[in-house]
């Protein structure tokens, strides 16, 4: 089995831990940084449900 095969049998709470523990990390790695933190990252890392923003031209 592959690294892959696995991840497809997680359930919709497993991709939300792993999701929000992403947006944690680029959370602080943009704090750290100095950069701004967009909201739907924010959201993410608590959990709620987020709408990815627009695509810019």
């Amino acid at each position: 089995m592959t690294t892959t095969e696995a991840r497809k049998a997680w359930t919709p709470d497993e991709r939300r831990n792993v999701a929000a523990a992403a947006a944690r990390a680029s959370i602080a790695l943009r704090e750290r940084d100095g950069l701004d933190v967009p909201q739907w990252i924010r959201d993410a890392a608590a959990g709620r449900p987020t709408t990815p923003p627009a695509e810019q031209p």
